[in-house]
């Protein structure tokens, strides 16, 4: 019989240090720290007749690869008040790569149709959202980040 204690103990111990090592992070750096040196920065603007062009670079000045990123961009809807809301339309930026190596810097392309109503939007407040994955394409890395672009 205690030869069955033992046995119980000593998975129980295997199962709590299994835990404790897969929870445990490869890196020391603080996550948000580093997403916040993600930069997105509008290097021109061209009015057309049918909407506005934009050319916005991304800037990866993390130490983090960044994989499968998408960028989608709108203007901030106005709520009264001075005060905004994001836009739930949302333009996909082309021009993207796979990976963005830390330190590397990626020309975007987006154009937003002039469908929107000057009175409810503000295309002053050119608004963002990146959606990717950190070092690996996995569940546990992905991330989403929104803001306003400089412009």
């Amino acid at each position: 019989m205690s030869k069955r204690i033992i046995i119980f103990v000593l998975i129980i111990l295997s199962s709590i240090s299994f835990v404790i090592i897969g929870c445990s992070s490869k890196s020391s750096i603080p996550i948000w720290e580093e997403m916040d040196k993600i930069k997105l920065e509008v290097v021109s603007k061209q009015e057309l007749r049918d909407g506005i062009n934009y050319i916005i670079t991304l800037k990866n000045g993390s130490s983090l690869l960044i994989k499968h990123n998408t960028v989608y961009v709108s203007y901030s809807v106005k709520n009264g008040n001075n005060s905004h809301v994001s836009n739930k339309a949302k333009v996909e930026a082309d021009g993207n790569k796979i990976d963005i190596r830390p330190g590397e810097e990626v020309t975007l392309n987006a154009f937003i149709p002039s469908v929107f109503d000057t009175n409810k939007v503000d295309q002053r407040r050119l608004q963002y959202e990146i959606k990717g994955y950190i070092d690996q394409v996995k569940d546990i890395n992905h991330f989403g980040q929104s803001g306003e672009i400089l412009n």
